[in-house]
């Protein structure tokens, strides 16, 4: 099971004496917005991020620190998945000791993965080892239903290797929209899914930016969909700015149930 632990860029808030975490949140995918709710499903991402504060800088930027993490399931004594704290260092080029950072655990596609987690994010000041300071979030994993998953906004690499993007762009971005379905069903005779995905975009009166709606029937048999469908990334090309929203659905036509993600995205105007 892969299990990433990694640290981003700075802000501009002075070092502080007490090491803490702040703006803990659930965000869809690195860089994400945050999520309103704490519930997800097998073969999603979990995505923590938070905010480490009052690490010592040096005078050169330089900050040293370690880090751990954890994964625990109720009812269950062992770890789901450790990582012993890791010493790492960091260059403040904005200035202080303040450093954004998340953690991220795929949920397994099994049985199994229903139950209730607890992520637990260890971290110790590498020029203070009398700094430290402790995360735990509690977070559940519902029995797999008609959802989307691992939903998240990325960059155009040329080497083909996502760069996470934030929902808060520029007009002239293009920007890949990652989505992945779970919980259809098959038709009985036909033994192939039946399954309705649309992606509309409205502006801030809540208005479709185009007339036609773009919609995909699929139709797959259990060896080219077993049990998830993941889908080639939507191409957003920002051409101007405003605030938007990103409205995914999915009807499987077999069950007649429906989903709905919808994503919030930002397109400032540079001058």
């Amino acid at each position: 099971m892969l299990i990433t632990l990694a640290l981003l860029g700075t802000t501009l808030a002075p070092a502080q004496d007490e090491l803490k975490f702040a703006n803990t949140r659930f965000t869809y995918g690195i860089l994400g917005q945050t999520r309103k709710s704490d519930k997800f499903y097998p073969g999603d991402f979990v995505t923590l991020t938070f905010d480490v504060k009052g690490l010592k800088a040096k005078d050169d930027g330089m900050v040293s620190y370690s880090m751990g993490f954890e994964i625990t399931k109720k009812g269950q004594k062992k770890p789901v998945q450790k990582r012993e704290p890791t010493p790492m260092r960091t260059l403040n080029w904005l200035g202080g000791g303040d450093l954004p950072s998340f953690a991220y655990w795929p949920i397994p596609m099994d049985e199994e993965a229903p139950g209730e987690y607890t992520m637990t994010i260890t971290v110790t000041d590498g020029e203070d080892k009398k700094k430290t300071a402790e995360l735990s979030k509690t977070f559940t994993v519902e029995k797999p239903k008609l959802a989307f998953v691992r939903t998240a906004f990325t960059h155009v690499a040329r080497n083909d290797d996502p760069i996470p993007a934030p929902p808060i762009c520029v007009a002239g971005q293009t920007l890949l929209l990652h989505y992945t379905l779970i919980g259809f069903s098959f038709d009985k005779k036909t033994k192939k899914t039946d399954v309705t995905v649309t992606i509309r975009v409205l502006d801030d009166k809540g208005e479709p930016t185009l007339k036609k709606t773009l919609k995909s029937d699929i139709k797959n048999d259990e060896k080219d969909a077993p049990g998830i469908m993941v889908f080639r990334p939507a191409q957003l090309e920002l051409n101007k700015p405003g605030k938007y929203k990103i409205e995914l659905t999915a009807t499987c036509n077999v069950t007649e149930k429906t989903t709905k993600e919808v994503l919030d995205l930002t397109v400032l105007e540079v001058k």
